[in-house]
Order: structure tokens, then sequence, then C-alpha cells
């Protein structure tokens, strides 16, 4: 018997089906699902947490498991790409059984929770950060909860606004003893030992960028103290992962707390290889930051570097220059870091010869790996709205929402068009990745870094070839 399940969708034919390097697609267990499992686990609550990414038959598995544990709860996270999947799974768990309690989270349901209750079978929208939502749920009445949108009869009910936590120290560890980490122990370009875990060292990003989705950490930089980090980095090598991968916004907002996690983790010998996964900001690295970072078991670097035009990257609100990026990409060059680079191509103000810009650079900076995708206007980002208020939106089927399937359903570019922006993008894999300088350089740093065999076994399962 389980009184809460939380359930991730099973997201890999659904977002990655169309991906240009499938090897690099991470199957890891999330850390949002095992930090909102952390407080019921904490209270005695029986819990378990369902990753359908790891089971043959999804629908089979949900249905065998619900009618077997019989949980009170069910909540089910998800971003737009997965708000169809997420509606069908709720269907066939209320069809079970009526009574359970569906929450949904993550944000697209904090962009739209009326939408959300209105087309589909949940019957509350947790909005926003949600770290102690479901004991609450379990024992209270619904309006005494802040931060929650919920069915109330016929009619749909929001209360206040929660509060964010300042205080990230506060939260207990995850529960990560809930997941098989055995089940993710797989070869990926994406890390260099396995299972990799998630770690947030810090809530909120204080910068602008249009296509960025902030509705659930907001834009206050709250960071974990250097010695919490560190004290989560060694419950997380206990637990049985083999590589950390931050998922800050940026890790380096504040530098010299940076440099403090890694000085910490120098001085506790904890020997593990990390990188900040999801990207630093070109302007907040130094040669002294890079330094500690090497040393204390980082091996990759990457940085969300968007375009190389720098008129695009004001228009986009980036607030970085060409010149810093160039600089950044040295500096960890010169540390030995692989070096990682994330692009979009179509963008606002964007033209065939500002992309054919962005891929030029790219090759210029000689990154080890790039990833180019063609931008997609999220709910709940500037794009979004400038475009829907152009007219340019076309559709608003959230299944369509996805970065690598094919974007002319969703919206009309207001300044390139569907045969220029899909033929950059394919332009743009094909001239960085066959590039016969890029094949040397992946080739001699194979070899040093001992992975030359895994390379080629990855490279060959990607799409190219598929």
């Amino acid at each position: 018997m389980a009184d809460v399940v939380l359930i991730n969708p099973a997201y890999n034919n659904i977002i990655y089906s169309e991906a240009k390097i499938k090897a690099g697609v991470p199957v890891n267990p999330l850390l949002n699902l095992a930090l909102l499992a952390a407080e019921p686990v904490k209270a005695g609550i029986a819990t378990e947490i369902w990753d359908l990414n790891l089971v043959p038959d999804p629908d089979d598995f949900v249905k065998r498991e619900i009618q077997a544990k019989k949980p009170k709860l069910v909540g089910i996270t998800f971003t737009t790409p997965l708000f169809a999947e997420s509606v069908r799974l709720a269907g066939i768990i209320k069809a079970i059984d009526k009574t359970i309690v569906l929450v949904a989270g993550g944000p697209h349901a904090t962009t739209f929770p009326e939408d959300v209750l209105k087309n589909s079978s949940f019957d509350v929208v947790a909005v926003g950060e949600a770290d102690f939502i479901i004991t609450k749920l379990l024992n209270l009445p619904f309006k005494e909860i802040e931060g929650i949108v919920f069915k109330e009869g016929s009619e749909i009910v929001g209360t206040p606004e929660a509060a964010r936590m300042d205080n990230l120290d506060n939260l207990p560890f995850p529960a990560w003893h809930l997941y098989d980490l055995n089940k993710y122990n797989r070869s990926s370009l994406s890390n260099k030992a396995s299972p990799p875990g998630y770690l947030e060292t810090s809530r909120g990003c204080p910068w602008g960028c249009v296509f960025c989705n902030k509705n659930i950490q907001g834009t206050k930089f709250r960071p974990k103290s250097a010695k919490r980090v560190v004290d989560e980095i060694e419950f997380m090598l206990k637990a049985g992962f083999r590589e950390i991968n931050f998922l800050d916004d940026t890790f380096s907002t504040d530098l010299n707390r940076a440099k403090l996690i890694c000085e910490e983790i120098i001085r506790r010998g904890l020997k593990f290889p990390w990188h900040p996964l999801n990207g630093m900001r070109v302007d907040r690295v130094d040669s002294e930051l890079f330094s500690l970072m090497k040393r204390s078991g980082c091996y990759k670097v990457s940085f969300g570097i968007e375009s190389g035009n720098q008129e695009i990257l004001d228009r986009i609100n980036k607030g970085i220059k060409l010149e810093q990026v160039i600089r950044a990409v040295k500096l960890a060059k010169k540390e030995g870091f692989e070096t990682f680079g994330y692009f979009m191509l179509g963008l606002p103000g964007e033209t065939e010869s500002t992309m054919k810009e962005t891929v030029r650079f790219a090759k210029k900076l000689k990154l080890d790996m790039a990833k180019f995708n063609i931008t997609i206007p999220l709910p709940g980002t500037e794009i979004f709205k400038e475009w829907d208020e152009k007219g340019c939106i076309k559709t608003k089927d959230w299944a369509k929402y996805n970065f690598y399937a094919p974007y002319e359903a969703i919206y009309e570019h207001p300044t390139v068009p569907h045969s220029i922006l899909n033929k950059s993008y394919r332009n743009a894999y094909l001239a960085f990745y066959f590039d016969p300088s890029f094949l040397l350089r992946r080739f001699f740093g194979g070899i040093k870094r001992g992975v030359l065999l895994r390379d080629i076994k990855l490279f060959f399962k990607t799409s190219w070839f598929n």
C-alpha cells in the first residue's frame, strides 16, 4: 500500500523522438519528485515514485499498481510537451478510483492552472514551489492551503500565493532512496559516470532572457550555503550516485559562493565527477573559479550562448557580449575542461544570415559539443506573449510544444520562413559535427580522456544513422 504516489510520465518517445543526438538524451531520476517526497517520507507517510520511462508498458503498469497500492494522493509533474500525456494518465487513474486526489505540478500547470483543471481529471494544481504541499493536501481543507488552485464542485477556486522559501538550507534532503538507482546505470554522452544525480545549489535567476519561464522559482537568487551543498553531495554519493549534475539556472551567480563550494569539496577529499548541466553564464566566471572547479572534480563546462550575433543577444536580453563568450571558453579550455555550448535558432529578429553567424561562431569557439535547437515559444515566456500578440502563434495544443518535433504547426516566425529555418537547423549540425577540425579534436580528445570507444559507439546510435 502507498498513501502517496508521485509520477514522472514517460517522456522519451514524446519529447526526444526527433532529437538529432539521441545518445545524449538523459534518463535520470528526477530531482523534483525526490524533493516533493522528502516531507511525507519524513512524516512517516508511505510514499512511492513511479518513473514510467523505466517500464515497458506504462499504461498497464499504472492500472495494475493503482489497483494494488490504492493511494490517497497521486501527483504528476509535467512540462508543456507532456501536458496531453499527463492528462491521459490522470484520466486512467480517475477511471480506476474516483476518490484519489490527483495533483498537477510543474511549469505548465503553474502557468495555466485553470486550463489544466478545466481540461483534465486533476483535482488540484500546485502553483509554484511545492516542497511542503503534500502533507497539507492530506491533512488540511484545501481552502486553508496557500499556493493551490482546485475544483470545488463545478467551480475552480484559488488560494493566496504561497511565499517562496528564502533559506534553502532548511529543505530536507531529497528522498533518493525511493528510486532504484541501478535502473539508471547506463552509458550516455551526457555523463562520465553512471548513475548521475541532479543537485540544485540555488533557486531563482535574476537575468531576463525572453525565452525562459521563471514562474516557479522566480527572479530572486536564493542560494544554499556551501556547507549545505557539500553535505547534500555526500548524501547523494552515499545513496549510490557516481556523478553529480548541478541544475542551477547559473551555478556561479554568486562567484564567491561557487568558489567556496569547490573549496569545501576539496577540503573534504570527495572524489567524484561533476558538471553544471544547465550551463554557466560567460560573464560569471574567472580563471580562479575554473581552477577550483577542476580540482574539485568538474570535467565539463556548459555555456548558454544562444547566438553568435550580438544584436540577437541584445534583443533576447541575454546580457552578455560575444567577447565574453570567447574569453570564457578559452579559460575553460585552458583548464582542460570539455566545453559544451547551447545555441538557439529562430530567436526574435533572426534572419538566415544571423543563424549562419551562430554556426560560424560555434565552430570558431572549437567546442567539444554543441547543441542547436529551434526556438519554441513556451507559455509563460516573453517570446510567447510577444508572438501571440502578433498573431504568430498557430495553436495552443500543448502536445505540439516540443523542442525536437516539427515546429511549423506551432507558430509562424515573424522574420524567417519555415524552409530557411529548417535548412539552417539541419546545416548547423552537419556543419559543426562533420567539420574535419571537430572530428580530429573529438578523436584525440577521446583518446586523452579514455572515452574514444564510448564516443564512437554512441555516435553511431545518433539519428544521423538511424
